[in-house]
């Protein structure tokens, strides 16, 4: 006999084929009497899902509830949190992974205890990094379903996930049939003999435990009413032994068992369940966006914040929390999956939307505040590091004038890399203490600068420009086709891109572009049948070139098969599919950076940017959060017998992916770009895989069933028109070939190189709306008195910085997180921080000990410093 945990639960989702408009209707009656139903059974409990966001939505419709609320969550009935929303484990960066659970704790503490369980029931996989990230939010443990192999990445369902490194070790609690194993407990002898007795055989057999858990929910799922009476019934008739549990009560257990086995990896196999190995590209809008606004957030905006509140500016940590709110929203493993209906998909856009004016608000505010107080004239730049290391190297600045002839006395190698003229506008209204006139506004340029330029860390320096008798140096348009730096040559002849390294290695098709037919749906890629990939062919050549910067830019415009039907119709519909390709690179730099403008006219197809890296190896490495991963591809032969679908060996990416061999390797740094597939020396990164159906059956990659709900009795299959993706997309990346084998603390420093971002700011007269709210900021009489140059950080510049933030918790203290994403655990000098007291945290800023500032391998530490006002 078998002791089963049964826990009752609900999964909420917020948003999926329905809105979270529609969920909240859901919630508004069902959450009510979930609350009504632990009142009036005092020995019930229930979990709500673990995240906040739902308890968040129900509370602003029922503030009244607040206190009902907080005294079941005080006698422990009710659980809650930790998540602010069930996050993806594949697709979002893993400092947004952090921010989900830091902001998840942060709120569920107005309501009291939070649930202290890694608890994501239906995640599509889990990154090998998911113990690591989970101990830097304070936990040590997981509980969770889709990704693993019994039988092949450990034996029992219960057992010990280590990170990449050795630090980081959580109790892992798998339920093998999912979040719905004993849903329903129905005192039936149907029930008991037919759904939940074979699950407990199943699961003891795996484990080889007396005692297993058994969640009892499912989607959208009420309170399971007289739990306690059913239960009762249920152990009259079982072969088991059947108890009203909690998930904390289980992983107490858990813990007492000897000799449990330890994993080290990720889990992507599709073997109990689906993972949808192809769904990182799916709905490549939404994926794009929420990368872009992850940069900003980590690399602009949150430092600046820092910047702001050492200046004397007065921005809350609450309206940052807000802003990643409204990306967390969307990054929920379907909302940022991608296999949701086209109304959903509109919502998460506009909320990301809302995220992107909110980041660029708070950078207006807080740079031109700082613009103010140092009454900046309109030939001055003020240029911000947010760095903690003092920058020394390239920026683009945006410097609006009057004319071209200008010089930065500072920068002596200053270049225009991009220009536009603004014409002059006649009969505008001027506002003048005497009365209003109507004038001409004269015509200027909005100029792209690129210049050397010194920066303190985690600071700002003013620089100044003067008219002069000649032109900064333009980008020119040349005649020939070819682009080099001290790295590369790069040429395009007879429709191909050649390049050759300064070692005289020669690529002759280095980068191509490949498109075919996508007969899947949101969740998965699938190919058609009898369809072969048609070779997308650039027909037109441009350089322009700088003393610094040198392009070549790249023109397409193809009639392809309009859709499915189509690609095997000889004389069907067509539609247009255009690629401006702009490869640049720059004289102090070995990154080869790959911008492709892409104008998508045709349906249900895939298209894919191919790197020819000549590096024969049997491998990848993938960068995922601190640190990398090595995968073989192949898939298995006879798949069917094992796996609901097939582990095809397209594999995600946090940023980067790497070919290396003894001799050399090559790795693509990407923004946005998730997935990728290796075919010996051949690296293929999805631009695009659209489709017109939520879900479909049978597909060649996932027989059976089609996802998502679309097959079930009483169900429909649901168009997604939105997923065709019709219109403009824009992707980067940067590709960088080395003679040398994989680094990874090398591979790290330039991503980050790749990411840097510039924040400069110029006040001038000429358009008050090139920042939104400029406008609108007023001036302030009281002046804060501060200097021309701030530095707060000179770290050194080998430190891998993932994070610098505003504590939630001590106004006048701020976070930095540093990582070491490499195999050889690495030690801080504390006084390269600060001359202040430091404190050793996790992530939600509890105090930790590590005495001796050291790193463990493929890790982080956080470190909270004191904020120094500079005036």
């Amino acid at each position: 006999m078998v002791k089963a945990h049964i826990v009752n639960h609900t999964h909420w989702d917020r948003e999926w084929y329905f809105t979270s408009a529609d969920a909240l209707v859901l919630s508004e009656q069902l959450f009510t009497e979930v609350i009504e139903e632990l009142q009036a059974h005092p020995e019930a409990n229930f979990v709500l899902d673990g995240q906040l966001s739902i308890l968040d939505d129900y509370v602003a419709l029922y503030p009244e509830k607040m206190d009902d609320i907080k005294k079941l969550i005080a006698d422990k009935q009710l659980f809650i949190g930790p998540w602010f929303t069930q996050t993806d484990a594949f697709f979002a960066h893993g400092e947004s992974i952090l921010r989900n659970a830091m902001i998840g704790i942060f709120d569920s503490k107005k309501y009291g205890d939070y649930m202290e369980i890694g608890y994501l029931p239906d995640t599509f996989g889990f990154n090998a990094q998911m113990p690591t990230l989970l101990s830097q939010a304070g936990f040590d443990n997981i509980i969770f379903w889709r990704g693993i192999h019994l039988g092949e990445h450990v034996q029992s369902t219960y057992f010990k996930w280590s990170g990449l490194g050795d630090a980081a070790q959580i109790y892992a609690i798998n339920m093998p049939q999912g979040y719905g194993t004993g849903m329903l407990l129905e005192p039936t002898t149907a029930y008991v003999d037919g759904r939940l007795d074979p699950a407990i055989d199943f699961i003891a057999k795996y484990s080889a435990t007396q005692e297993v858990l058994i969640p009892s929910g499912n989607d959208q799922l009420n309170i399971i009413t007289n739990f306690a009476e059913k239960l009762a019934e249920i152990n009259k008739m079982g072969r088991h032994s059947y108890e009203l549990s909690t998930y904390q009560d289980f992983i107490a257990y858990a813990k007492t068992l000897p000799d449990l086995e330890e994993y080290r990896g990720e889990f992507r196999s599709p073997v109990l369940a689906r993972v949808h190995k192809t769904i990182g590209s799916s709905r490549m809008n939404i994926k794009l966006k929420s990368a872009e606004l992850e940069q900003k957030l980590l690399t602009r905006i949150e430092p600046l914040l820092v910047i702001a509140k050492a200046s004397g500016i007065p921005i809350s940590e609450r309206l940052l929390m807000h802003t990643w709110k409204k990306l967390l929203e969307g990054q929920a493993h379907d909302s940022l999956a991608g296999c949701v209906s086209d109304p959903v998909a509109e919502d998460i856009m506009h909320r990301m939307k809302e995220a992107d004016e909110l980041c660029d608000s708070i950078e207006n505010t807080i740079v031109k505040k700082i613009a103010d107080d140092l009454q900046l004239e309109a030939n001055e730049i003020l240029i911000f590091n947010t760095e903690l290391a003092t920058f020394n190297g390239y920026k683009e600045v945006q410097v609006i004038t009057k004319n071209k002839q200008i010089n930065f006395p500072e920068c002596p190698d200053a270049t225009i890399v991009q220009s536009e003229y603004i014409e002059s506008r006649e009969d505008v209204l001027e506002e003048t203490p005497a009365g209003n006139r109507f004038i001409e506004e004269p015509g200027y340029y909005v100029l792209q600068v690129r210049l050397k330029i010194e920066i303190p860390g985690l600071g700002y320096r003013v620089l100044t420009f003067e008219n002069s008798e000649k032109a900064l140096e333009e980008m020119t348009a040349m005649t020939d086709v070819s682009i080099s730096n001290p790295f590369y040559k790069i040429g395009f002849q007879d429709g191909a891109i050649h390049l050759e390294t300064a070692t005289g290695e020669k690529h002759p098709t280095f980068i191509e572009l490949e498109d075919d037919a996508n007969a899947g749906d949101t969740y998965d890629f699938s190919p058609l049948a009898n369809d072969a990939p048609r070779d997308f062919r650039f027909t037109k050549a441009t350089t322009e070139k700088s003393s610094q910067v040198e392009r070549l830019i790249l023109t397409g415009d193809h009639a392809l098969p309009f859709d499915l039907e189509d690609r095997l119709t000889q004389n069907g519909k067509q539609g247009d599919l255009s690629v401006k390709m702009t490869l640049e690179l720059h004289h102090d730099s070995a990154l080869l950076h790959c911008n492709l403008e892409v104008n998508n006219q045709i349906q249900s197809h895939r298209l894919r940017l191919k790197i020819n890296t000549d590096v024969k190896t049997d491998t990848n490495i993938a960068s995922l959060p601190f640190g990398y991963i090595e995968r073989k591809p192949g898939v298995p032969a006879n798949w069917q017998d094992t796996y609901s679908e097939m582990p095809v060996d397209i594999e995600p990416l946090e940023q980067s992916v790497t070919l290396t061999n003894e001799t050399k390797s090559c790795t693509i740094f990407t923004r946005g770009i998730k997935e990728y597939q290796q075919s010996g020396d051949q690296l293929a990164l999805t631009l695009l895989a659209t489709t017109g159906q939520l879900g479909k059956p049978n597909l060649a990659y996932r027989p059976g069933r089609a996802s998502g709900d679309t097959t079930k009795k009483g169900h429909v299959l649901i168009p997604a028109e939105s997923a065709q993706l019709i219109g403009h997309h824009t992707f980067s990346l940067a590709i960088c070939l080395d003679s040398r084998s994989f680094d990874e603390h090398e591979t790290a420093q330039h991503s980050r190189q790749f990411n840097q971002t510039t924040v400069s700011y110029q006040r001038q007269a000429y358009n008050y709306f090139l920042h939104r709210l400029d406008n609108k900021i007023q001036k302030t009489e009281q002046k804060r008195g501060l200097k021309r140059t701030l530095q707060l950080s000179d770290i050194p510049k080998s430190y891998l910085v993932s994070a610098c933030h505003p504590s939630y918790y001590e106004a006048d203290k701020y976070i930095i997180r540093i990582e070491n994403p490499t195999n050889t655990p690495q030690k801080i000098d504390p006084s390269h921080l600060t001359k202040g007291n430091i404190t050793l945290v996790n992530a939600l800023e509890e105090p930790i000990t590590n005495q001796d500032f050291i790193i463990p391998a493929y890790d982080a530490i956080t470190i909270r410093l004191p904020l120094k006002k500079e005036t």
